[in-house]
């Protein structure tokens, strides 16, 4: 499974705190990524002076049973990343009954901090900060 899980916290700004998680995938094989990984495969386009990035796509879903009820909201977005790691992950929702933006950056090998904006309505909008922490499947 080639599926990364989150478990995640989630602070809003009138104090109102709520549990979730987070499942994302690369959509695309990566079949242009030689064996080292992203690094090797910027190291080709390296040059003096100039920092290159990569977009890779993403699929997932988010839920948070207090907002999402038990059901998952199925996000799409992309990674960006330098020869350095990942710079940024966003994803947006698919599901226009249930509008939610996630971005996050990789602050530890399995932990991540960001925001998560849910829009219910149309003059209704709620912001959330963002902590999670990797769930480790057995192999």
């Amino acid at each position: 499974m080639n599926d990364f899980i989150y478990n995640l916290l989630l602070t809003g700004e009138q104090g109102l705190t709520l549990f979730g998680t987070l499942r994302f995938r690369f959509t695309d094989p990566l079949t242009a990524v030689p064996d080292g990984g992203v690094p090797s495969l910027l190291a080709a386009h390296q040059q003096l002076g100039v920092v290159t990035a990569v977009l890779l796509p993403l699929d997932g879903s988010i839920a948070i049973p207090l907002l999402t009820g038990f059901g998952r909201v199925p996000l799409q977005g992309f990674l960006i990343a330098t020869a350095a790691g990942p710079i940024t992950t966003i994803l947006g929702s698919t599901d226009n009954a249930r509008p939610a933006f996630v971005q996050f950056n990789q602050i530890s090998g399995n932990q991540i901090a960001g925001g998560v904006q849910w829009r219910p309505a149309d003059p209704a909008e709620l912001v959330f900060s963002l902590l999670g922490t990797q769930l480790r499947l057995p192999i």
